[in-house]
């Protein structure tokens, strides 16, 4: 199908979106947000277990303790600086979901300072422990994202999940927000 515009043939595009499948933005976006998530965690997870699973000889245990905690000081960090700042902030001002987002950013706090722990323990057990500790939180963590915000974004007035999905995704790569 075309129209004329200014004397010239334009080709209209149309795009059919079924709500609740996969043809629908806002499903796409959960999805991105819910492999951001499995993809952290599938980070964070073998490198805590090899502190606290394996009996490592002392420079096997410094090398996974270095392991770790870069990650989790850039990309656990990175994660959740973008969460914050691409699906909390959005979400801060209304109503419905203010203490919902004043309780993960709580949890968000406890989780930076579990990783504050970890890079300053000195002792094998406060590294394991450490590492536990963040990778426990921040698993319940992003399992209330999924549950409870998550659906809430995308039952609130005037938040577009797709666009918030996009901004989180800019972030998590380096990218700014304009």
């Amino acid at each position: 199908m075309a129209t004329q515009e200014k004397g010239r043939a334009v080709a209209q595009s149309f795009e059919v979106h079924i709500r609740d499948t996969t043809t629908d933005p806002a499903v796409r976006a959960e999805a991105a947000i819910l492999a951001a998530h499995r993809r952290l965690l599938a980070g964070l997870r073998p490198k805590t277990a090899l502190l606290t699973e394996l009996r490592l000889g002392h420079a096997a245990r410094e090398q996974a303790r270095a392991a770790v905690t870069d990650y989790c000081t850039g990309e656990v960090r990175r994660h959740l600086a973008a969460t914050d700042q691409a699906l909390y902030a959005p979400a801060a001002g209304a109503a419905e979901t203010r203490l919902l987002i004043k309780a993960l950013r709580a949890t968000s706090s406890a989780v930076d300072a579990r990783i504050d722990a970890l890079a300053s323990a000195d002792a094998t057990a406060a590294v394991a422990a450490a590492a536990q500790d963040v990778t426990g939180l921040l698993t319940v963590h992003l399992s209330v994202e999924e549950a409870v915000l998550l659906p809430a974004l995308a039952a609130l007035p005037g938040a577009a999940l797709p666009l918030l999905a996009a901004d989180f995704e800019t972030l998590l790569e380096g990218g700014r927000l304009e």
